[in-house]
C-alpha cells in the first residue's frame, strides 16, 4: 500500500524526491527529469540530502529550466509526455498514471482560460525588434513613395536570424504590413496642425499619420516581392534605412481590403474558417484554451514520477491519503497575474476530483497545480490525518519542498508497505 501525508501539501517535485526516499534510485529519477528536457528544451536537475529535526532524512530535487520555450498546446504537451515516457522505459499502468495526470492538468487549465480574464496589460512595454528595414532613404523620406521609385531589390527588411522561421508561407500574400519603430521621431504633439492643410485647424495626433506620436509606431501596407533566406523584399517603403521593424503581418483581402482592391489571401484562399471571419459569425478557433503553461516543468515531474512509482513496483490501486490536504494561502503568481490561493487550476482539480483540503499553515502555495494533478491521478482513499497512524514500515520517503519554514519543515511523506506489513 502507498501512503501519502500532504501535511504540508504537494508539488511535483517533492513527489519525486519523496520517491527517492522510498528507495527508487536517485540516477534514475534525475535522468527521467532530464530525459523530457531532449525535446522540451534542455534541464538540469540534482538532488540535495537534509536531516529534519527529528534525524529523518528528506531528499530536496533542483530543477533548472535552462531553456526557456512557450506554452504548449495540449496535444503536443500529450506527445511529449509519451516520447519522454517512451524513451526512460514507462509502460502499462504507470505510463496511464502520468497521461491521467496531464489529462487532470489540461482540463483544469482549459477552464481557468475559459473562466478568468487575461491579466491587464503593462502600462509600459518592451518589444522586441524582429529586423530592420534597407531603403534608399538616408536623410529624407517620402511620405507615401510611387512605385516609380523602386529600383530592383531596393527595399527590403532583413529579419533576425531567430525570427526567420516565422517567415514560412508570407510569400503567398501579395501585400503584408510592415510595423516599424519610428527611432527618428522627435517628440509629439497632442494636438497639430498637418503641413498639407490649409487653414489654422488643429487636429488630434490619432487623427493624423503624423510620424511624431506618444509610441512612434510605423504601419505602411507594401506590395510583397518575395522572400530569400532571411530578407523580406517588398516594393517601396516610406521609412529611413535602418528603422527597427517590430512585426510583419499578411495583409488579407477578404478581411482587410475593400471591394476590388488588389491583394490575396494568400494561403487561407478558400479557406471556410476565413469565411466565417468575413461575416462576423461567433465560431471557436481550433487549439485556442488549450495550451499548457509551465509544460517543461510539468512533463519532466510527471515522467520522473511514473518511472519513480515503476521503479518501487508501487501498487497503483492501493493508495491511501491522509486529510485534509493542505494547500497553503496568501496569493501566488500566474499566467493570469497574481490571485488567491488556491490557484485556480488548483481550486478546480480539488472540486472536480473531491479532495478533502484545509487552508494553511502558511501563508504561501503548498500545493501546486501539478501536485494536485499527481494527487488526483492516483485516485486515493482519503482517511482522516488524526484519526489515522502512519503506517509503520521502514519504507519512508520524504520529499522537501523549495521553502524553509520555523515551526515545521515544507515537507511531503511517502509509505510503502509490503503485504507482509
Amino acid at each position: 500500500m502507498l501512503v501519502l501525508d500532504p501535511v504540508m501539501g504537494m508539488s511535483g517535485d517533492m513527489f519525486a524526491a519523496a520517491l527517492i526516499g522510498l528507495g527508487a534510485p536517485e540516477k534514475g529519477v534525475v535522468g527521467a527529469l532530464r530525459a523530457a528536457g531532449d525535446d522540451l528544451g534542455l534541464l538540469d536537475a540534482h538532488t540535495h540530502l537534509d536531516f529534519l529535526p527529528d534525524g529523518t532524512l528528506g531528499y530536496r530535487l533542483h530543477v533548472v529550466v535552462l531553456e526557456e520555450r512557450p506554452p504548449l498546446l495540449l496535444t503536443e504537451a500529450r506527445r511529449y509526455l509519451a516520447r519522454s515516457l517512451a524513451r526512460v522505459g514507462v509502460a502499462g499502468e504507470y505510463a496511464a498514471f502520468a497521461h491521467r495526470a496531464l489529462e487532470i492538468l489540461s482540463a483544469a487549465e482549459r477552464y481557468v482560460h475559459a473562466t478568468l480574464p487575461p491579466p491587464p496589460p503593462a502600462r509600459e512595454v518592451s518589444l522586441p525588434v524582429v529586423g530592420t528595414a534597407h531603403t534608399p532613404y538616408q536623410h529624407r523620406a517620402p511620405y507615401q513613395p510611387s512605385p516609380e521609385e523602386a529600383e530592383r531589390d531596393a527595399f527590403y527588411i532583413e529579419v533576425e536570424p531567430q525570427y526567420a522561421p516565422g517567415l514560412a508561407a508570407l510569400e503567398t500574400f501579395s501585400h503584408i504590413f510592415v510595423i516599424s519603430y519610428l527611432d527618428r521621431s522627435q517628440g509629439f504633439a497632442v494636438q497639430l496642425h498637418p503641413p498639407w492643410k490649409d487653414g489654422d485647424e488643429q487636429y488630434g495626433v490619432f487623427a493624423t499619420r503624423s510620424p511624431n506620436r506618444p509610441s512612434p509606431l510605423g504601419l505602411t501596407r507594401v506590395r510583397l516581392l518575395r522572400v530569400e533566406g532571411n530578407r523580406v523584399y517588398t516594393g517601396p517603403l516610406d521609412l529611413f534605412d535602418g528603422t527597427p521593424v517590430l512585426d510583419l503581418k499578411p495583409f488579407i483581402r477578404s478581411l482587410d481590403g475593400a471591394e476590388g482592391e488588389s491583394g490575396n489571401d494568400g494561403w487561407l484562399a478558400g479557406s471556410e474558417h476565413l469565411e466565417l471571419h468575413r461575416r462576423g459569425i461567433p465560431h471557436t478557433h481550433p487549439g485556442r484554451a488549450g495550451r499548457l503553461h509551465e509544460a517543461q516543468d510539468i512533463v519532466a515531474d510527471l515522467t520522473a514520477a511514473a518511472w519513480g512509482l515503476q521503479s518501487l513496483g508501487a501498487p497503483l490501486g492501493e493508495v491511501v491519503c491522509l486529510a485534509p490536504v493542505a494547500v497553503g494561502g496568501g496569493t501566488v503568481f500566474t499566467s493570469h497575474g497574481r490571485l488567491p490561493v488556491p490557484a485556480p487550476a488548483t481550486q478546480f482539480i480539488l472540486d472536480e476530483h473531491h479532495i478533502p483540503y484545509a487552508p494553511g499553515p502558511e501563508e504561501v502555495e503548498l500545493l501546486t497545480p501539478t501536485g494536485a494533478a499527481i494527487l488526483a491521478a492516483l485516485s486515493p482513499t482519503f482517511a482522516p490525518r488524526e484519526e489515522t497512524s502512519p503506517p509503520e514500515t521502514d519504507r519512508v520517503g520524504v520529499g522537501l519542498g523549495q521553502r524553509v519554514f520555523d515551526e515545521r519543515p515544507n515537507a511531503l511523506w511517502l509509505y510503502l508497505t509490503d503485504e507482509e506489513e
